[in-house]
């Protein structure tokens, strides 16, 4: 994390001398880094907030400049002039950035989320963050405007004077008017939010995100899961009767919902290796991330994560597909009735048999709880399992410790599978694997998506 921190305000240190300064970058194809032709200024700057930039061949040093060439072809393309001392520099909880002067730090995008009702922040989840809302990193905003965008934000934006400060609607329409506000200044480049991703090889771009137009008006195509739906139903450890020692030993063999798929945007092919684990008893963190095409060939998964897909969001998408609540029928505080119990039968057993190319791999339905008697329920039945399951569960009286909530998380995450063969089976499976993909990275899909508009260099 404070490699990451580290990272972020070396690169917000290279926009500035590049933008503000003018800084001698080079090229991509020959970029400025070399002792002869490198921007001396600039060069002692990123080493004073990153000197590990300048291990393993200066790889982030040359990282940080390509980041700024591109963004300021970027930002040229929208009519600004560089150099210019005309913007002001900021990252989320920073109020000082060594090598910027503070007459330069802006404070504004703290200040933007900061000012998110109760009810607006909601309709990002139970837990919601930042990046739920906008993925930016860092941004830039113009010097002589910071006070009228607080203002707008304000007054026509409706974060104050609230005509129906409790109603979901009006939250949402609030932040329709927040966000398409933000692409007006992005476009711009009155404000421009960053989103960072480290690149793994070869020359970053920048992706404009939510700007314009979102993915809605693009055709998305020949959805397919390349690697199959894994899931690990077997249940180890010792029984959670006794001991704090013996509870703390009993869990799923691995908690993990995994799988990789491939679609069509346009004619660009996207690949992505696909993660749901355990978040809270409540909450999933889902977890797309890029295969990309490595050194020695093949594709392998990207080293930046696209983002995970924002917890409202993801029980939006569930209920779209699979046409049940998230949550239904996993008590969060209590046992599992009768009802339950027979609801989680029926989804097992279709999950287990159903789908083409959405077959799960799941595993043993095998309990093993006692460690020295090597005492086992072996190749059980999904009526048997549960029953065992469940009698192990109601062991526990509260919910919060490992296994109940390792449990609830492995049936919510057989619900994300059951939605999976749902929407194979209704012909919309491209969409629901666009749509993931789309959701984790801030895309909006529609128009009353959402996520907040930004620019990637990745």
């Amino acid at each position: 994390m404070a490699d990451t921190k580290r990272q972020e305000q070396a690169s917000l240190v290279t926009f500035y001398y590049a933008i503000e300064k003018g800084a001698n970058l080079g090229t991509l194809q020959e970029p400025a880094i070399g002792a002869v032709d490198r921007d001396e200024d600039l060069y002692n700057a990123i080493k004073d907030v990153y000197p590990n930039a300048f291990d393993q061949n200066s790889r982030w040093y040359k990282a940080f400049i390509k980041q700024a060439i591109v963004l300021v072809e970027w930002m040229k393309k929208g009519g600004v002039s560089v150099p210019t001392d005309k913007y002001n520099y900021g990252r989320f909880g920073d109020e000082k950035i060594k090598g910027i002067p503070d007459s330069s730090i802006s404070t504004i995008g703290d200040e933007i989320y900061n000012s998110f009702t109760p009810e607006q922040k909601k309709l990002y989840g139970s837990r919601p963050s930042k990046d739920s809302w906008n993925p930016m990193d860092v941004f830039i905003v113009k010097k002589n405007d910071e006070n009228e965008i607080i203002k707008e934000i304000k007054d026509s934006c409706c974060f104050e004077d609230r005509i129906a400060p409790q109603d979901e609607e009006s939250a949402q329409m609030e932040i329709i008017s927040l966000n398409q506000y933000m692409a007006y200044m992005a476009d711009n480049r009155i404000f421009v939010g960053i989103s960072l991703k480290e690149t793994d090889y070869g020359d970053p771009k920048v992706t404009e995100t939510n700007i314009k137009k979102g993915f809605d008006h693009i055709h998305h195509s020949c959805g397919m899961i390349t690697k199959p739906l894994n899931m690990t139903m077997e249940i180890v450890g010792i029984k959670g009767a006794g001991t704090k020692k013996e509870k703390k030993g009993l869990n799923f063999l691995t908690n993990s919902l995994t799988y990789e798929a491939e679609f069509n945007i346009g004619n660009v092919l996207k690949k992505y290796k696909y993660e749901s684990k355990i978040s809270s008893r409540m909450a999933h963190a889902t977890e797309p991330r890029d295969l990309t095409q490595g050194v020695r060939g093949g594709f392998v998964p990207a080293k930046a994560r696209n983002g995970a897909v924002p917890e409202a969001k993801m029980a939006t998408i569930v209920k779209k597909y699979s046409k049940q609540d998230i949550n239904a029928n996993i008590p969060m505080d209590g046992n599992f009735t009768s009802t339950d119990r027979d609801k989680w039968v029926t989804i097992l057993k279709a999950i287990k048999s159903g789908g083409k190319t959405t077959k799960p791999k799941l595993g043993k339905f095998n309990i093993h709880i006692n460690q020295k008697g090597k005492k086992w329920w072996t190749n059980m039945n999904v009526d048997e399992y549960m029953d065992k399951a469940i009698e192990l569960d109601n062991d526990f009286p509260k919910k919060t410790e490992k296994y109940p909530t390792a449990l609830r998380n492995k049936l919510r995450a057989a619900r994300y599978i059951l939605m999976f063969q749902e929407a194979e089976s209704d012909g919309l499976l491209d969409n629901l694997i666009a749509e993931l993909y789309f959701s984790s990275s801030k895309i909006n899909m529609d128009k009353k998506d959402l996520s907040g508009p930004f620019v990637k260099i990745q």
